[in-house]
């Protein structure tokens, strides 16, 4: 019980010590309570054995399964797929370089690294779309906790030194390679994607709202209904495919139920469902061995870091071909790697406001693509290896 009310009330607190730490809102909840889950999980605070373990496991799945499309509901994808523009064929070049150079790595890392398929598929997931879809890929292939924790490890530092080349010299450097952006005669309106770029502990707020309970649990009893569904559906397949199915099923439903207005206007949906991912972070968290902050992994260090230098490559190499300019090559490939949050920044980065709504279409199509994108990586690589 201890463990349950640890990783459900813990990342509430975090929020409001954030609120009111500007200088601890800017390392982001989402990192913060993964790293307190870590020093939870080195001190022996939180108890320990194989019915504990069991039982964040099962917090963990449920949180990221109602996650999931509580996230997917407010997001217009139609209007991203309409606003995308000229991004959405550089989009398409920075999932397929992920792909591309997550399956030929793993073929070279294979001798080294045990379950590379799953690794592989965590990857593209990640790399496509968001932390959300490399938790939905952990348990739709049922990947190894103490790897998937790993790779959430290196896939903070590593994203981090990514963020930092694309927003201090990555220009500069393609700039001798592709194109000069060439500025839209308007700029977007960008409103229909603001509640997704707010990182802050802030965007939690409307939680508290009293006037908006019944609709926030209307939005919760939806997105049981879906992993209900979703569930019953897995249930009808081999118990091989029954974790991917499942995952497939509620990513689909929920992006089925966003194109209904009343399921896209429930307030709500977006923060709960961020907060239950800060539940899946702590949780997961407090379930490391934290050796691997000591011991690191070089293959798999290696592996990640060979994605994010070779899939940005690739991109570049592949966008020259097509013409396609500077900017928007570095606003897609920062959208399929980072999140929707990042967006504004790199934009802010690049002095260029005019790829904010394109950057923003982009994200939110590598986040619903991603699951189907890493599920189908680890299968084919699975049978490639």
């Amino acid at each position: 019980m201890l463990v349950i009310l640890c990783g459900l009330c813990l990342p509430a607190l975090l929020i409001w010590l954030c609120q009111r730490l500007p200088w601890l809102d800017k390392a982001g909840v989402v990192v913060l309570s993964f790293t307190l889950g870590i020093l939870l999980a080195a001190s022996g605070v939180l108890p320990a054995g194989d019915d504990i373990r069991a039982l964040q496991s099962t917090l963990a799945e449920v949180s990221v399964a109602l996650a999931l499309p509580l996230l997917v509901f407010s997001m217009d994808v139609g209007a991203a797929l309409r606003l995308a523009g000229n991004t959405l064929k550089s989009l398409g070049l920075a999932l397929l370089a992920v792909m591309l150079v997550s399956t030929v790595a793993a073929v070279l890392f294979a001798p080294h690294l045990n379950d590379i398929w799953q690794i592989a598929g965590m990857s593209v997931g990640a790399y496509t779309g968001g932390g959300p879809n490399m938790a939905a890929i952990k348990t739709a292939i049922g990947a190894d906790d103490t790897l998937f924790t790993t790779m959430i490890t290196y896939d903070i530092l590593l994203s981090a030194m990514y963020l930092l080349f694309v927003m201090t010299i990555a220009k500069p450097i393609f700039s001798r390679l592709l194109p000069a952006f060439q500025a839209p005669e308007q700029e977007q309106d960008h409103s229909v994607f603001r509640h997704l770029a707010d990182e802050t502990a802030h965007a939690y707020k409307p939680l508290l709202r009293l006037a908006l309970l019944p609709k926030t649990l209307l939005a919760l009893l939806l997105a049981g209904v879906i992993v209900g569904a979703a569930v019953g559906i897995a249930k009808l397949v081999p118990g091989s495919m029954a974790s991917a199915i499942a995952i497939i099923a509620i990513t689909t439903l929920g992006v089925a139920a966003s194109f209904v207005p009343a399921v896209r206007n429930l307030p709500n949906s977006y923060p709960l469902g961020m907060y239950l991912i800060l539940v899946f972070c702590f949780t997961t968290g407090s379930m490391t061995d934290t050796g691997i902050l000591t011991r690191l992994n070089m293959p798999l260090f290696g592996y990640i870091s060979c994605i994010l230098i070779g899939a940005m490559v690739l991109q570049a190499l592949l966008c020259r071909w097509l013409k396609i300019d500077t900017d928007t090559f570095l606003i897609t490939a920062s959208a399929a790697i980072m999140s929707v949050p990042f967006i504004p920044v790199i934009a802010g980065a690049l002095k260029n406001r005019a790829l904010i709504v394109p950057g923003f279409a982009a994200a939110i199509i590598g986040y619903v693509l991603g699951n189907y994108l890493g599920i189908a990586v680890a299968w084919a690589t699975r049978a490639l290896i």
